[in-house]
């Protein structure tokens, strides 16, 4: 059996420490503060877990030391929200040993980077650094140190910065996570494959009463056939991004299929397949990570890059200066951005090496 630490003990953290835990390996699990770790001391220090995976999963450490959970882990998987990982992406840069393994899981676009970055500013060897452009497991925290897991998805992509180091992260992942990470063409295809920010907000804002009024309605209930059509035109929006960088990304649609088997029907009747069985609720506040993360951390670099290489994205820009007014928040000036990974004034082929090659500066 192997040795993982989690980082971020959420709801994603919490449902990874416990299916690991069950599967035998020694697992760490690091809170920063410590809140979340309580919850699961008093649940006779273990996480209950209900759904695709059912049991009482103890991990062998929980501490709010960032450097006595990753020390000597094979493999170390953040599950932290966005806004944290260029903090934790420092931290780590400063411990960890160019043999272990950083999963980003989920990333969002430039995650990757930005570690690799962190590692040269320290003048460091970078550790092997990998991406996904959404979590492996479909959950929720039920109550604390209680994960509803919904679906673990049947292949979620992966790649590596720099792409040739994929072979090994996948390798080194079949060992806990069996074959379900597949091999992404790139940091770069794979950080624009993330449909967070497709999914998530335009439902939330085109049917914002019902977030101020903290309805918690099923997600996928606020689909209408025309809000399906803006979602995907704003993924359009993302896919011409993706072309313009001279990378294949795929399609919201093709996400829905490769993640839950779903191919058939009208644009509404595939959400509702994908995701009814879950019935995860909207939004119930202008703080909901589906504002926090997926507007400053993926509507926003996807916009910023666009930007650098003259590409317009309407919908994309519209959505973000929404939001602003809606949340009270610059997004931009909080979010990830050509600027922040080091990309600024950069072309598309700057921009390739950048998250291809590992060229960071």
């Amino acid at each position: 059996m192997g040795s993982i630490a989690i980082i971020g003990a959420g709801n994603v953290g919490q449902a990874i420490a416990g299916h690991m835990s069950l599967q035998g390996h020694d697992v760490r699990l690091f809170d920063r503060w410590g809140h979340d770790l309580e919850p699961i001391k008093a649940n006779d220090g273990g996480i209950t877990l209900v759904g695709e995976v059912e049991g009482h999963g103890k991990p062998s450490l929980l501490t709010t030391d960032l450097t006595e959970a990753v020390h000597g882990a094979q493999a170390v998987i953040v599950a932290t929200p966005a806004f944290a990982h260029a903090y934790i992406s420092k931290e780590l840069s400063a411990v960890l040993e160019p043999s272990q393994l950083v999963l980003f899981q989920p990333g969002v676009l430039g995650s990757g980077v930005e570690l690799a970055r962190m590692f040269a500013i320290a003048g460091r060897t970078p550790s092997l650094i990998a991406e996904t452009p959404t979590s492996l497991y479909t959950c929720r925290l039920r109550e604390p140190a209680h994960v509803y897991i919904g679906a673990i998805k049947q292949a979620v992509p992966l790649a590596a910065v720099p792409s040739a180091d994929t072979p090994q992260a996948l390798t080194i992942l079949r060992a806990y996570f069996g074959e379900r990470y597949v091999s992404g063409a790139d940091a770069l295809a794979v950080g624009l494959t993330n449909c967070n920010p497709i999914y998530h907000v335009p439902p939330a804002v085109l049917n914002f009463k019902t977030v101020e009024d903290a309805e918690r309605r099923p997600q996928h209930s606020l689909v209408t056939p025309r809000i399906a059509e803006v979602i995907d035109a704003l993924d359009r929006e993302r896919l011409a991004l993706a072309d313009a960088l001279g990378v294949k990304s795929t399609s919201f649609w093709d996400f829905l299929n490769t993640a839950y088997g779903v191919s058939d029907g009208t644009f509404v009747e595939r959400i509702v397949q994908g995701y009814g069985r879950q019935a995860f609720p909207e939004p119930d506040s202008i703080k909901h990570r589906y504002f926090t993360e997926d507007v400053p951390f993926g509507l926003v670099i996807w916009g910023s890059l666009a930007a650098q290489i003259g590409l317009s994205m309407p919908l994309t820009d519209a959505f973000i200066a929404l939001t602003n007014t809606l949340c009270g928040e610059d997004f931009v000036a909080s979010g990830r951005t050509a600027d922040s990974l080091g990309l600024l004034g950069a072309h598309a082929g700057s921009i390739r090496a950048a998250f291809i090659d590992g060229s960071v500066c």
